[in-house]
């Protein structure tokens, strides 16, 4: 297969796209980001793009599947608005041109709790991706919905760390399971298994599902690991 990467600079971006590289069930990895990334694999293709004002992608190696770990915060985006340009506008964007490209499957990485109703902007505009997500028409959606992310970030985030203590002491008591929170290399591997593990139709998937497919990926992963030389 060949897959095409929005938002491989970030933290799961970056896990997603280093199991890529070693999995040889992918032959080619298109890149679509906002700088240069250093790379060192020939099976990969880094296209600098302006990603706010892309009308058309580049010539890619016709993509079979889409994924897209795209997002901010809305203290670095600086405003509602930019952070619903960054989290919805552009990934809505990307999909639509990917799908007049032929690509039949997209991964999306959500978020738990996402409801147009919510009083919270947060879950409406996760909820609003969702929704024209589906809208496109792909012939395999999978909408990935962590709790929490786990993970080393170079920036850090206070409400993260937070919420991450919350979500794990709830997951202890065995009765919530889907709040329990998900490391980034752990969402990178259910990202690549759930493409191998639904059949076409939309689908979403929680924390404690995402939990499974990655342990299927990594029991699994011998399989199809490229060796290193």
């Amino acid at each position: 297969m060949n897959a095409l990467i929005l938002g491989a600079t970030g933290l799961v971006g970056h896990e997603l796209l280093e199991h890529l590289i070693m999995d040889n069930r992918f032959s080619k990895i298109d890149l679509l980001s906002r700088r240069e990334l250093d790379l060192r694999s020939i099976k990969v293709t880094n296209h600098v793009l302006d990603l706010s004002n892309v009308h058309a992608l580049p010539y890619v190696n016709h993509p079979d599947v889409l994924f897209i770990t795209f997002g901010t915060t809305i203290k670095k985006a600086g405003s509602k608005h930019n952070q619903f340009k960054i989290d919805v506008v552009i990934p809505y964007k990307i999909m639509k041109l990917a799908k007049e490209k032929g690509v039949k499957k997209c991964v999306l990485i959500s978020a738990l709790g996402g409801s147009k109703y919510s009083p919270f902007f947060y879950s409406r505009m996760k909820a609003n991706l969702e929704d024209r997500a589906k809208e496109i028409g792909f012939e395999q959606l999978i909408i990935i919905k962590p709790s929490v992310l786990e993970g080393p970030r170079i920036e850090k985030r206070r409400g993260e760390e937070i919420s991450v203590k919350i979500g794990n002491a709830i997951a202890k008591t065995g009765l919530i399971d889907k709040y329990k929170p998900v490391g980034a290399n752990e969402l990178a591997k259910s990202m690549i298994q759930s493409v191998f593990e639904f059949k076409d139709g939309n689908h979403s998937v929680s924390s404690n599902k995402i939990s499974r497919l990655a342990k299927i990926y990594t029991d699994n992963e011998w399989k199809y690991k490229i060796e290193e030389y």
